[in-house]
């Protein structure tokens, strides 16, 4: 049987572009058409971007955490 016949099992082609995993995040195949979001990151070398991502999303979500805890009595 050649590889041109090899049947792939569905859960392959249902992926996420976004998993949650126990201890880690994986992302891939998302895009993101805010001008902001991409005038800021396109202001960052290409070496430092994914870390700069990384940061985003850590103060993004303590800002999110903190306003949910504000809002609560």
């Amino acid at each position: 049987m050649s590889d041109d016949n090899i049947i792939e099992p569905m859960a392959a082609s249902t992926r996420r572009s976004v998993q949650v995993l126990s201890m880690k995040m994986r992302i891939q195949d998302v895009s993101i058409d805010k001008p902001a979001i991409v005038a800021y990151f396109n202001s960052i070398p290409i070496d430092k971007q994914e870390i700069a991502l990384v940061h985003a999303l850590e103060v993004g979500v303590t800002e999110l955490v903190a306003r949910r805890g504000r809002g609560k009595p």
